[in-house]
């Protein structure tokens, strides 16, 4: 198995075939990873999703003894990172200590019945002879539960979801894998994860301000042993609602009339030399479009109008939008309809209750866009990058 220092192991498990994990499209896997520290004691840091069971077993068997084991750690009580916990407990480590918070404790209870479980609270600190595990709650940096685990001895930061990448791969370090990639997938998992939980997020981060890491090591993904700096300043940055002069522009189109309208506005963007991506939702996962979005400046979504309402598609981005909350955003509503509008008013409802600061714009064109409606669309692009740009 894999070793991050003496006496620390990756014992986790590569699920290459993942597509869809929290709402959010998983194009190349995830890893569910666990941590087994030995020395004169022996610890376990978190479990696998239930279905990897025997693989992550193997793993640790090929280390030691699961009846050698003295504690299981759980920094958080998801089924993706506890969904072993049970039965390797009752089968394999009936002797060892089982570790969480107070509201892990309760999470584990709910899920899996009744297991003795001994509490942070309790045990801030655990001694293992060479080695300490010291244990920092950090709640609603995913779940109520979550905590991070630090192993002063060797610098490394057992860092829970934060930091994460859904990413399989061979390579188990940062240095290891194809570094767009890499970034790519760490950028997605802070946009359609961490990004409504930024409050949360930056209180973790600033309670490791001082504290010497050379290893942060995540639940999902690769471990940090070289770019520690860019992951940090990256994650400082997402905290902080940083954003660079770019326009996003999801829309979805009944009979072509509101993609015309969206690609007006993306070429009036053009036009003024700033980043610009236009996204059909059907055809494009809510996700990614959301990743996109995660720095962007403006968002202008387009919907045709379907039954006096917005259409099914936008709807369901808008959604997923509002929950995540994007931070430090202007945007815009616009779009084509029959005899009678009403999508354009839904969007802008949604928008505001994302916290996006609207521009007012009367971009609402029955039917088919005239060429005078076009350059409108268009002359709008330009007033938004000359925006984004100030």
């Amino acid at each position: 198995m894999v070793q991050l220092k003496e006496g620390i192991h990756w014992v986790g498990v590569v699920d290459w075939d993942i597509k869809n994990f929290h709402g959010y499209i998983t194009h190349r896997g995830t890893t569910y990873n666990s941590y087994l520290l030995v020395s004169d004691k022996i610890a376990l840091v978190d479990t696998v999703k239930a279905p990897f069971y025997e693989t992550w077993l193997r793993h640790i068997k090929q280390i030691v003894d699961p009846k050698k084991i003295d504690y299981i750690i759980s920094n958080h009580a998801e089924p993706d990172h506890s969904g072993s916990l049970k039965k390797f407990y009752k089968e394999e480590a009936p002797q060892a200590t089982i570790i969480a918070t107070e509201r892990g404790q309760k999470i584990i209870t709910k899920y899996y019945g009744e297991i003795p479980i001994t509490t942070t609270k309790e045990i801030p600190e655990l001694s293992l002879g060479g080695k300490t595990l010291s244990f920092v709650p950090v709640p609603m940096a995913h779940w109520p539960d979550s905590m991070v685990s630090y192993i002063p001895e060797d610098k490394i930061l057992l860092s829970n979801d934060a930091f994460g990448q859904h990413l399989a791969s061979t390579g188990h370090f940062d240095d290891e894998v194809d570094q767009q990639k890499l970034w790519h997938e760490a950028e997605a998992y802070y946009a359609n994860i961490l990004m409504p939980l930024r409050s949360a997020v930056g209180r973790a981060i600033k309670a490791l301000d001082g504290v010497p890491i050379e290893i942060i090591a995540p639940s999902h993904g690769v471990i940090w042993r070289k770019d520690l700096e860019g992951i940090l300043n990256r994650y400082v940055r997402w905290v902080e609602g940083y954003t660079k002069p770019k326009v996003v522009i999801p829309y979805d189109s009944m009979w072509n009339s509101t993609k015309t309208m969206a690609y007006a506005i993306a070429e009036g963007v053009a036009s003024e030399g700033v980043e610009c991506r236009v996204y059909n939702v059907t055809a494009n996962h809510r996700s990614d479009i959301i990743t996109d979005i995660l720095e962007a400046k403006a968002i202008l979504v387009g919907s045709p109008t379907l039954n006096n309402h917005v259409y099914p598609s936008v709807a369901e981005f808008l959604a997923y939008m509002r929950g995540l909350k994007p931070m430090n955003k202007i945007g815009a509503s616009f779009g084509s309809y029959g005899w009678a509008g009403g999508a354009k008013r839904f969007v802008e409802e949604q928008m505001k209750l994302a916290g996006i600061e609207l521009i007012e714009n009367d971009l609402d064109f029955a039917y088919k866009p005239t060429e005078d409606e076009w350059q409108k669309c268009y002359d709008f692009g330009v007033m938004v990058a000359k925006k984004v740009k100030e």
